[in-house]
């Protein structure tokens, strides 16, 4: 069984934005919306990397994605995240994590438990277990949930995921299950 990019990214992501995320004093979101298959606060799909990476300073990491043409931008002080198309430098894929002044249209943040999340969306596609974690995955939507199965976050979420509808597979999932 082929391993998850997604769980790979989601590991990196998670350790860089949890290990630094209670030293930044201010929320990053402050109230951002999150919307689905569209933007992450100001942030949004299709916009050029470049152009984050400026407003946001500079990177933690920056992670190529081997086999995807894809390359990861991590701000863990920001709790915030993007994955661009290595050649056009489109942002694919943005991530907020453990910041609950992020929003969805739904009202979904990070800390929702697990019931919240289906309740405010429903049933979701498909999910992707992890040892430590699962994703509750709304591909048609263009949004995913990492819900932690243990410790402080347990049955809560802690990452959101935004991508264009219908692309989680393309993005995050490496080789067939």
């Amino acid at each position: 069984m082929q391993r998850l990019i997604g769980f790979g990214l989601a590991v990196l992501l998670i350790g860089a934005l949890a290990g630094t995320a209670a030293a930044q004093g201010t929320p990053a979101g402050a109230g951002a919306p999150i919307v689905p298959g569209q933007a992450l606060g100001s942030f949004q799909l299709g916009q050029d990397v470049d152009a984050v990476v400026t407003s946001l300073g500079p990177l933690h990491s920056q992670d190529d994605l081997s086999g995807k043409g894809l390359i990861g931008y991590y701000w863990p002080l920001r709790r915030l995240g993007a994955i661009a198309d290595k050649s056009t430098h489109k942002i694919v894929a943005l991530v907020v994590s453990l910041d609950d002044t992020y929003k969805t249209d739904k009202g979904v943040t990070a800390g929702s438990e697990l019931e919240a999340v289906r309740t405010a969306y429903g049933r979701e596609d498909s999910v992707d277990n992890h040892e430590d974690d699962e994703t509750l995955v709304y591909d048609k939507l263009g949004v995913a949930f990492v819900v932690d199965k243990s410790g402080a976050l347990g049955s809560r979420v802690s990452v959101i995921f935004v991508f264009n509808p219908g692309h989680y597979r393309d993005i995050f999932i490496s080789g067939s299950q």
